[in-house]
């Protein structure tokens, strides 16, 4: 399926304790290891579809994490979107992005990855961390939701997660969407919104 890039646009990312989330949410959206090594726990074959990666402008919440170290004017970033596979079905939509500084990081080879894995490159690194979570609930009308609809035929809010890798003074965000084939949609209260909305504490 040819996409037009880029695809996302902004979100409202939040603390998951700002979700009413249960243990297999949790063990999803909060998973500390790679994403790209438990998917393949899940499946016979992964792969990883490159939907584009180039400099585009990026979200007031994505700069928010990167304006420690960079002005907004001039600020340019490298964006990439893929989805990744699981058997040939696209469970994951990803978009990371990374200074332009970045891409002259050897060990991490962001200007070829190509249709290769970040995730696989990222944690190869022997200096790597991570910032916390932020977690968040895209309505039916998000345009990676209708991504996921224009898929998969059916409409429905969908979750995702990001964090902030640093590794050899570089600065990599990597925003994570699960989509419906996921098994973390199995879980009956996957629909779950934030407490109030939800009625618990």
């Amino acid at each position: 399926m040819q996409l037009n890039f880029p695809v996302s646009e902004p979100c409202q990312w939040q603390p998951p304790e700002h979700y009413s989330l249960t243990s297999f949410q949790r063990d999803w959206l909060l998973a500390e290891g790679s994403l790209t090594k438990k998917l393949k726990q899940h499946c016979r074959q992964f792969r990883v579809q490159l939907i584009g990666q180039r400099p585009a402008p990026i979200f007031d919440s994505e700069f928010d994490l990167f304006k420690r170290h960079h002005t907004r004017v001039p600020f340019e970033a490298s964006v990439r979107e893929v989805l990744l596979y699981c058997d040939d079905k696209p469970w994951v939509f990803a978009r990371s992005l990374f200074p332009l500084s970045a891409l002259r990081h050897k060990n991490l080879n962001l200007s070829g990855l190509g249709d290769s894995s970040l995730g696989q490159s990222l944690f190869d690194q022997p200096d790597l961390l991570r910032s916390p979570f932020e977690v968040a609930q895209l309505p039916d009308n998000h345009a990676v939701a209708r991504l996921n609809h224009q898929l998969f035929g059916h409409s429905q809010n969908l979750w995702g997660r990001r964090s902030l890798f640093l590794t050899g003074g570089q600065r990599v965000l990597v925003s994570e969407i699960f989509l419906s084939p996921l098994p973390f949609y199995e879980s009956r209260a996957s629909h779950s919104l934030n407490p109030e909305e939800s009625g618990h504490e």
